[in-house]
C-alpha cells in the first residue's frame, strides 16, 4: 500500500482507521519536538504508554528517530508496517519534523490473556499441573522455563494474506535435523500460495495439520494436538519440532508415530513397569475397540460353533427373539452412542453429564425391554466404547470407531475371513503412512521406558 503524495503516512494511518471507535490519536510537545501517538486502546496498555513511552522519551539523535531502552521498538517505513503494527498491539510514535516514517513500540495488553491452569482436555494424574494458553508469548516461556539451553531455537513467522497471524517453530539446533525445519518453513510459506487456504480465510491450526500431514486423508492422524507443556518438552527432546500459533493454546507435534497416541504424559512420571503396564493396555484396549463389534457379528452369523457349548446356548438365547440382524442391531447401537456422546458434549457440564448418564439408561434399558437389541450386542458395544475412550488421544479414539465400521461390514458378508482382510488393508496403509522419513510404525516405543533401557545398557 502506498501513501499518496500530498499526504503524510501520519494522514493516511488516520484515514485508515477513523471508522474504529477504539482508535486513539494523542498529539504531545516534548520540549521542541511534536510527537503523534496512535494506537488501539483495546489492544495496549495505557499505563505502559504513559510510563514507558512518554516519561522516558529522552532525546533524538541526528536522525530524528526517538530514543528509548526499555520497550522492543522497530522502525515502520511504510503504510503497510505501520498498520500492521497497530493490528498487533504496538504503539505508532510520529515526529513532527518527519512525518514519512515512524518508530513502533511494543505495548501490548495483558489484560485479555487468560491465567495459566490446569488443562481440561488432558487428564493429569501426576506432573506438572500447568498448560498452554491462547498468548503464544506465554507459551513460549512455559518452554523456555523447561528447557534452559542455548540448543532450542524459536523461529517466528506470520502466515495469512488478509488476516495475518503468528506462529513460532520450537526445536533443538543439534537435534532436530536441518532439512525438516527447511522443508517445514517452505511449506508455511506456500501455505497461501497453493489454493488450499481462501485468501479471506484465517489461518488456523487444522491448515497447518493439512500441509505438515502427509497423508491428510487418512482416518489415522499423524499430528498429535497437546496442551501440556511437559509432554512437548519430551517431543522436542525426541529432535523433533512442534508449531504453535497465536490465539490456540494447543501445539503441533510432528512427526508422530501410531505407538506415541497410546502414551500418555504421566506415564513417564510412574514407575516404569507401570507406565509400561497401561501402555499395553491402551494398545490391547484399541484393537478390541476396532475389532470387537465385528468379531461378535461374524461368530453370532456364521463362526458360533467355535464357541463353547453353555456360551452357545447363552447367546442363542440372547439373540433369540430379536428381529434385526446382528449387523442392523451393531449398526443402531453405535450411532446412539455417539448421539449420546456428542448430546453430552455440546450441553453444559451439568446438563450433559446427567444426559450422558440417565439417557444412556433409560435407552439402553427400553432396547432390550423390546427385545429390539439383544443383551450381549449392548455389552458389546459398551465394552467397545469404553476401549475407544481409554485411549489418550481423542485422534486415535474416534480413528478406532471409524475402522470398526468397515469390519462390521465385512464381517456380516465374510465373516473371519471378512474381518482378516479388513485387518491386512489396516495394516498395510499403516506401513504405507511417511512423514519426513519416519515410518508410522517403525518403533513399538518400548524403549521409551526407563526399566527396559536400563536393562539392555546393563546386559551390554
Amino acid at each position: 500500500m502506498e501513501v499518496k503524495e500530498k499526504t503524510s503516512m501520519l494522514e493516511e494511518v488516520k484515514r485508515e482507521f477513523q471508522s474504529s471507535s477504539d482508535f486513539k490519536y494523542k498529539k504531545y510537545s516534548v520540549g521542541e519536538v511534536t510527537l503523534h501517538l496512535c494506537y488501539l486502546d483495546t489492544m495496549v496498555d495505557s499505563e505502559v504508554i504513559q510510563t514507558h513511552i512518554l516519561e522516558r522519551i529522552i532525546s533524538t539523535d541526528n536522525s530524528d528517530r526517538i530514543i528509548t531502552t526499555i520497550l522492543d521498538s522497530d522502525d515502520a517505513y511504510t503504510l503497510d508496517e505501520c498498520l500492521q503494527a497497530i493490528l498487533s498491539g504496538n504503539v505508532i510514535v510520529f515526529n513532527d519534523n518527519n512525518l514519512s516514517k515512524a518508530k513502533s513500540y511494543s505495548a501490548p495488553s495483558n489484560n485479555s490473556d487468560r491465567s495459566i491452569s490446569e488443562t481440561v482436555s488432558e487428564t493429569i494424574t501426576l506432573g506438572p499441573h500447568d498448560s498452554f494458553v491462547e498468548s503464544l508469548k506465554i507459551n513460549t516461556t512455559l518452554i523456555r522455563k523447561r528447557l534452559r539451553t542455548k540448543e532450542l531455537v524459536i523461529k517466528n513467522m506470520t502466515v495469512g494474506k488478509k488476516y495475518p497471524v503468528s506462529l513460532s517453530i520450537f526445536y533443538l539446533n543439534d537435534m532436530t535435523p536441518k532439512s525438516m525445519i527447511e522443508t517445514i518453513e517452505k511449506k508455511i510459506i506456500e501455505l497461501n500460495t497453493n489454493g488450499k487456504v481462501e485468501p479471506q480465510q484465517m489461518i488456523e491450526t487444522v491448515h497447518i495439520q493439512n500441509i505438515i500431514e502427509e497423508y491428510p486423508s487418512s482416518p489415522f492422524p499423524q499430528v498429535l494436538f497437546t496442551e501440556r507443556p511437559d509432554r512437548t518438552i519430551r517431543h522436542l527432546l525426541s529432535g523433533k519440532p512442534a508449531i504453535m500459533l497465536d490465539n490456540d493454546p494447543s501445539a503441533l507435534l510432528f512427526p508422530y508415530d501410531i505407538y506415541g497416541y497410546f502414551r500418555s504424559a504421566d506415564d513417564f512420571n510412574f514407575r516404569s513397569f507401570f507406565g509400561l503396564f497401561f501402555y499395553c493396555l491402551r494398545i490391547f484396549a484399541f484393537w478390541i475397540s476396532v475389532l470387537l463389534p465385528s468379531t461378535y457379528i461374524a461368530i453370532t452369523t456364521y463362526h458360533s460353533n467355535i464357541l463353547p457349548v453353555t456360551i452357545f446356548y447363552t447367546l442363542k438365547l440372547s439373540i433369540e427373539n430379536i428381529p434385526l440382524p446382528p449387523f442392523i442391531e451393531a449398526i443402531s447401537m453405535i450411532i446412539i452412542l455417539e448421539l449420546l456422546k456428542e448430546a453430552a458434549l455440546r450441553l453444559p457440564n451439568p446438563i450433559g453429564s446427567t444426559i450422558g448418564t440417565v439417557g444412556a439408561i433409560v435407552i439402553g434399558t427400553a432396547i432390550v425391554q423390546t427385545n429390539l437389541i439383544s443383551n450381549s450386542m449392548v455389552v458389546v458395544i459398551a465394552v467397545t466404547a469404553v476401549a475407544s475412550f481409554s485411549l489418550p488421544s481423542k485422534e486415535m479414539s474416534i480413528a478406532a470407531r471409524i475402522m470398526g465400521i468397515p469390519l462390521l461390514v465385512l464381517s456380516s458378508i465374510f465373516g473371519f475371513i471378512g474381518i482378516s482382510l479388513g485387518v491386512f488393508m489396516i495394516l498395510a496403509h499403516l506401513s504405507k503412512i511417511r512423514a519426513f522419513s519416519y515410518r508410522y510404525v517403525e518403533n513399538p516405543g518400548f524403549s521409551e521406558f526407563l526399566l527396559l533401557k536400563n536393562k539392555k545398557e546393563k546386559s551390554t
